[in-house]
């Protein structure tokens, strides 16, 4: 249907109607006082045709009219004369009694007015009324039974007396029709300088009660109450009155209200469709389930232009007033909001009554409550005074259902979409925006019992919101930051954020793999990639990986993420700072880390590598379980084919004169137009196949395993290598000691000069040192760092020999066990320990010391350094001031049950948390498998 406002549905009442045809109520008769018909100046409710025009004709008023009349008429079949009127102040006890009375009074008139009503009543010709409003009478009057006679125009009672009695009453009245009607008559009678007449009071209006009850007495008497004085009521229900409770009667309040704000229905076919439109719009939600559909369109019909919980809603909270009940004071704010909404809106929902407008309103109801509201309303509020959407509306209608009822009730999910939802408004958006920008945001809305309430106090999720307003932009995002290295990256120390805030840069420059984040997004990374590099003047520039969020997701600049984050430190400062925190802060505040840990990881994202081309990007895998650090390993790790043939091209471009392996992988590492490795055993397995595949010859290596490489062991492209001479002497070394002083003397032979010479060392004594046949090197033990290493089976078999010495001297000289048994282990290093100033430097030195097929029997690394304030929360130490002023020495002792490879002790090393500063010792016993 086409969009229409209420205005043109209905036409406002000309009571609320200005001449300039706006809507004000400025001239509503919104109460009513029976002491203005005795005024000498006019007031309206002298008026009779403008009484009788705002009254809508309810069942109540309806039977009150008829009951009278037949008292009056005289119809000897009814005798029932008496009627109490009941409710609070403000339900409409007044106005009743003023109809009452002008009917009567004026009988033309009020005829006329019950036959365009369609009331079946006929009125006395004349009728001798008296309304009498006790606590405001122009006289003062101690007896009531004066004050009544002077009203009616009775000089004296019959038998002159003060205190009438029922027969009395009945001569003195003398057949004449006679209406008596009494407001606040209890305030009246409980006055305490009234109270030596309180007996005689009470006796003539049971008298006079009586006396309406009987059929020979044409007399009505009214009496209205509150019900606050136990003598008057029970004197009132003696002679068994008809009674009447207005504060029961809601549904007639809702008539008469409409009545009064409703001119004429200018399309009814109209309403109807609405009404329609709004309930289809509630059956196709499965958050609003009705028990009754049709009922609840019917009655939107009814109660329009409100909608039906709008108006229920202002009912029911009016009638908490201890001041100025529903009916009164409900018609005026009534009206008030009809002007306000006649041309914007289709139907008065419960999101469009204005609160804060009409704050001192509802503060008549909860001015307490209402202050906390007043509170979070302009903290909702944005810098210009606006609101997002929703916003307003949905603390309007929490504040609403709590009124009266502060921590104790408020609005469910149903409540608060049926006060906001209209045809094409999506309900998801709706509890979205509740539960993302209200709830938390405002201070004092709680949830109670799965509804969402205003109170005095405040809740938990606003504790941490309140408190994340202190915390810094930059605290907020150093949090992201530790988020994202120890949530999605599992703490790894090789994976640093590019730019943090509060620390300063330190991604060093070693062979390790590093992975660098970054926190906000851009179409290219290429700039950012050169100033890391060349731009720091790095060496190793192909040892980086850069990850970044998703294309336009930036991080660290993301409004939601930076306001969670903040509530993230807010909550975690609260948890130290306060000893005693509200019930459920513990679960918001877990409940936040994890939406930030969520809302972070949702953002990424991409890896990108270098490569002679700039950075290629590849997109992370998705899934909640999705480990980032592995998952980033997995797409930097080199094609195996790719990497070898690599290698073999950088060798054979090296020439006949080849290139040392050191040169090789600081190459790999140096230059980005090569794949990048994550580990030297990459490197070092290609060179393995390659050597077995007899593409390139590795040291004295070739078409064999290669066991070892070393720093200077040669590697060589198998189109310079040139075939043995099947004829060249048998490889055999011989250690001779020529040019020392008597390597014999530990020998028990003879030194004499031979070819090769070498000079003995690490044989004991201090006569000289051995050398490496095949690099001149002084020996360490076996061993020599160009690759060169023997065994016993190396000297039982010749291939190893010192002139003048026999095999079994030889073998004790060197410590080599003639008859080995099981695994044959050595120290690594042969003396002191491997150093580094950190642990990726450590990692590195590893893997050059360690060979591909050795196994690790035993290692003892010792940690030595200084603890940060991040370390210090490893420790369970919280305490800034302590940064860098506590030092650690620990020492672990590796004896697994079966050796690790050269990769499961890499891995043991990079998993072993260490301090951001700090120095390692590593020392290992191995079997080379040799």
């Amino acid at each position: 249907m086409t969009e229409k406002v209420i205005s043109d549905f209905i036409t406002p009442s000309e009571e609320i109607t200005t001449a300039d045809g706006e809507i004000s109520s400025a001239g509503l008769l919104d109460e009513v006082n029976l002491y203005n018909l005795y005024d000498d100046r006019e007031s309206p409710e002298q008026n009779a045709q403008r009484i009788l025009e705002i009254t809508y004709p309810t069942e109540t008023l309806t039977t009150i009219i008829k009951n009278t009349a037949r008292t009056l008429n005289g119809d000897d079949e009814f005798t029932e004369g008496g009627q109490i009127i009941g409710g609070g102040y403000g339900s409409g006890k007044s106005h009743i009694e003023l109809v009452i009375y002008h009917l009567f009074n004026s009988p033309s008139i009020g005829q006329d007015w019950l036959d365009q009503q369609g009331i079946e009543a006929t009125l006395p010709d004349s009728t001798r009324a008296a309304a009498l409003q006790m606590f405001n009478l122009d006289t003062e009057y101690n007896l009531l039974s004066e004050a009544v006679a002077d009203h009616l125009g009775i000089e004296t009672w019959e038998g002159d007396t003060r205190l009438p009695t029922v027969h009395q009453i009945r001569d003195t009245l003398e057949g004449v029709p006679t209406l008596v009607l009494l407001d606040e008559f209890e305030r009246w009678f409980g006055m305490a300088d009234r109270a030596e007449y309180r007996e005689d009071n009470k006796a003539f209006l049971q008298n006079l009660l009586e006396a309406a009850g009987r059929d020979d007495t044409q007399l009505s008497v009214f009496l209205s109450l509150l019900y606050e004085n136990d003598d008057v009521q029970a004197v009132a229900q003696r002679t068994n009155p008809f009674t009447y409770d207005l504060s029961s009667r809601r549904d007639e309040k809702i008539d008469f209200l409409l009545h009064r704000l409703v001119g004429s229905v200018d399309d009814p076919p109209g309403i109807g469709d609405l009404a329609k439109e709004y309930t289809n719009v509630y059956r196709q939600n499965d958050q609003i389930q009705l028990e009754d559909y049709q009922h609840f369109q019917d009655r939107i019909e009814r109660y329009y232009p409100f909608h039906p919980m709008a108006l229920d809603l202002l009912m029911e909270k009016y009638s908490e007033q201890r001041i100025s009940s529903d009916a009164r004071g409900l018609l005026k704010f009534l009206t008030q909001i009809l002007a306000d909404t006649y041309s914007n809106v289709d139907l008065i929902l419960t999101g469009d009554i204005d609160v804060f407008d009409y704050a001192d309103r509802f503060q008549y109801i909860d001015n307490e409550l209402v202050g906390k509201y007043i509170n979070d309303y302009h903290r909702l509020q944005n810098s210009d005074d606006s609101f997002d959407e929703y916003i307003e509306e949905l603390i309007n209608i929490v504040l609403l259902h709590s009124l009266a009822r502060a921590g104790e009730e408020g609005a469910n999910k149903r409540q608060i979409l049926m006060g906001t939802m209209r045809k094409g408004i999506n309900a998801h958006r709706i509890i979205q925006t509740f539960r993302e920008d209200v709830y938390g945001h405002a201070w004092h809305i709680h949830r109670i019992n799965g509804e969402y309430a205003f109170d005095t106090d405040e809740n938990p999720a606003a504790r941490i919101e309140k408190k994340a307003r202190d915390i810094h932009k930059h605290d907020a995002i150093h949090r992201v930051e530790s988020l994202v290295r120890r949530g999605l990256f599992d703490n790894h120390n090789n994976v640093y954020i590019l730019d943090p805030v509060n620390t300063e840069q330190d991604i060093p420059d070693n062979k390790a793999l590093k992975i660098v984040v970054m926190l906000n997004a851009k179409e290219s990374y290429d700039e950012e990639f050169k100033a890391l590099t060349t731009g720091q003047e790095r060496e190793f520039h192909n040892t980086l990986a850069l990850v970044t969020p998703g294309k336009r997701s930036s991080i660290d600049n993301n409004t939601g993420i930076i306001e969670l984050a903040r509530k993230v430190v807010a909550g975690e400062q609260l948890d130290r700072e306060e000893e005693v925190l509200p019930e459920g802060f513990k679960e918001i505040h877990e409940q936040n880390k994890q939406n930030l840990h969520d809302r972070v990881r949702d953002k990424f994202g991409t890896v990108h590598r270098s490569t002679g081309r700039g950075l290629y990007p590849e997109d992370l895998p998705n899934g909640d379980h999705v480990d980032f650090y592995d998952a980033t390993i997995d797409i930097v790790k080199p094609d195996y084919s790719h990497l070898k043939s690599e290698v073999e091209d950088a060798i054979e471009d090296a020439g006949a004169g080849g290139i040392q392996y050191e040169h090789l992988r600081n190459d790999f590492y140096r230059n980005t137009e090569y794949p990048t490795l994550t580990g030297d055993d990459e490197l070092e397995d290609a060179l393995d196949d390659l050597c077995r595949d007899g593409f390139l010859k590795a040291g004295n290596y070739f078409e064999e395993r290669l066991p070892n490489v070393g720093n200077d062991t040669n590697l060589v492209h198998e189109k310079y290598v040139e075939e043995d001479d099947e004829d060249d002497e048998t490889a055999e070394i011989t250690i001779d000691t020529t040019g020392v002083t008597s390597a014999g003397d530990e020998l028990d032979g003879d030194s004499t000069t031979g070819s090769p010479t070498a000079t003995e060392g690490g044989s004991g004594g201090d006569s000289g040192v051995l050398e490496c046949p095949q690099c001149r090197r002084e020996l360490i033990g076996n061993t020599c760092e160009c690759g060169f290493e023997f065994d016993a089976s190396d000297v039982k078999e010749g291939k190893v020999t010192v002139e003048g010495a026999t095999t079994n001297e030889i073998l004790d000289e060197f410590g080599l066990d003639n008859e080995p048994s099981g695994p044959k282990t050595q120290s690594v290093p042969i003396m002191g320990t491997l150093e580094a100033d950190n642990k990726p430097d450590m990692i590195d030195t590893l893997e050059r010391k360690i060979g591909i097929e050795w196994d690790i029997h035993t290692a003892t690394i010792t940690v030595e350094g200084t603890l940060t304030t991040e370390d210090l929360e490893h420790y369970g130490i919280a305490a800034e001031a302590l940064n860098e002023k506590v030092s650690v020495n620990e020492t672990f002792e590796v004896e697994p049950d079966e050796p690790f490879s050269r990769q499961s002790f890499l891995s043991l090393v990079w998993d072993l948390n260490v301090p951001e500063h700090a120095s390692l010792d590593v020392s290992m016993q191995v079997d080379k498998n040799e």
